[in-house]
C-alpha cells in the first residue's frame, strides 16, 4: 500500500520480529496473501475496499515464532492495547503453520479460539503437508477457526494441501472449507506481481469473501 496508518490501504500495523511499528513485509508471502484479500489496482483483490491491519510475525526467511504469532493475534483483538476500547479486527486472515502437524489444545489455536470468543472471524491456512491424512498443522487445527484447503484449476484438492481429520480429535472435522490455491497472481514487494500456490494463497481468497459477509451482515457474529 506505500504506507502505513490513517489514510492508508494498511492502517495499522507492528513488526513482532524486530520490536517496531513498521511492518514492512521483507519476505514477500506476506504482500501476497494481502492482496488477494484486498488489492486495488493491476490486481483485484476479493474484497478491494478492505483496510489491512498488518503483524508481521515471521521473519525475512519466513520463519515464524509462536510467540510471536500468538503475540500479533492478540494485537489484532486490541490494536490500541486498551482494553476499554471496542477497536478489534474483524477478520483475521492467517497464513503460516508449523511445519509438523498441530494440536486444537496448542497455544497458537488456543489463541485463535480466543480471537473467535472476541467475535473475530479467523481464517487459518490448513498447511502444505497433504496428500495424507492427518496433516493439520497449527493453528489451522484450531476447532474454532475456518481452516481452508487449496484446491487448482480443476477444483480438485492440491496434492500439497494438509488432509484432516484432526488427530486425536477424529470428531474435529478438518479442513472446513476450499478455495484456490495453486499459480496465483497477487502483489509483490516492489509494485510486482508473482504466481505463488499453497494454502496461503487460499486462505485469504476466503478472508476477503467473509469481509465482504460482513460488511453485508455486520451484526453476524462468527458462527
Amino acid at each position: 500500500g506505500g504506507c502505513v496508518g490513517s489514510g492508508c490501504k494498511v492502517t495499522d500495523g507492528y513488526d513482532f520480529v524486530n520490536d517496531d511499528p513498521d511492518p514492512m513485509d521483507d519476505n514477500g508471502h506476506g504482500t501476497h496473501c494481502a492482496g488477494i484479500v484486498a488489492a486495488d489496482g493491476v490486481v483485484q483483490g476479493v474484497a478491494r475496499d478492505a483496510s489491512v491491519h498488518a503483524y508481521k510475525v515471521c521473519d525475512e526467511n519466513g520463519d515464524c515464532n509462536a510467540s510471536d504469532v500468538i503475540a500479533g493475534i492478540e494485537r489484532a483483538a486490541d490494536p490500541d492495547d486498551d482494553p476499554s476500547t471496542h477497536d478489534s479486527v474483524d477478520i483475521l486472515s492467517i497464513s503460516l503453520g508449523t511445519r509438523t502437524p498441530g494440536h486444537p489444545n496448542d497455544a497458537q489455536s488456543l489463541a485463535v479460539d480466543a480471537a473467535v470468543e472476541q467475535g473475530i472471524v479467523a481464517v487459518v491456512a490448513a498447511g502444505n503437508l497433504g496428500p495424507e491424512y492427518h496433516t493439520m498443522n497449527s493453528p489451522g487445527v484450531a476447532c474454532k477457526a475456518f481452516t481452508v484447503a487449496a484446491t487448482d484449476k480443476n477444483d480438485a484438492i492440491a496434492s500439497y494441501s494438509s488432509r484432516g481429520p484432526v488427530r486425536g480429535f477424529c470428531e474435529l472435522v478438518k479442513p472446513d472449507i476450499v478455495a484456490p490455491g495453486v499459480a496465483i497472481n497477487s502483489t509483490w514487494p516492489g509494485a510486482d506481481y508473482r504466481l505463488l500456490g499453497g494454502t496461503s494463497m487460499a486462505t485469504p481468497h476466503v478472508a476477503g469473501t467473509a469481509a465482504l459477509i460482513k460488511q453485508l451482515h455486520p451484526d453476524w457474529t462468527p458462527e
